[in-house]
């Protein structure tokens, strides 16, 4: 093998290589951009899990203080 030969190989290599770890590091990045979407989408169902809580305990708020004051809480009279 000559040497133009040997270098041509060795680009040829080093581009593999190059290649490779572009290819691993997009993978990773879609990865990260992945869980990242799956991190947001959790937060917003828990946010929305926590406004639903605080709308029952506002709601359970009205029927207690209706009963207190002599509403009934089945036909509002």
């Amino acid at each position: 093998m000559t040497m133009p030969e040997k270098n041509h190989a060795l680009a040829h290599t080093a581009m593999s290589g190059t290649g490779a770890k572009a290819v691993g590091a997009l993978a990773i990045g879609a990865l990260a951009i992945g869980a990242l979407a799956i991190g947001a989408l959790a937060i917003g169902r828990l946010r929305i899990g926590r406004a639903r809580i605080q709308r029952l305990e506002i709601d359970e708020l009205v029927v207690h203080k209706r009963r207190e004051i002599g509403v009934n809480p089945e036909n509002g009279r």
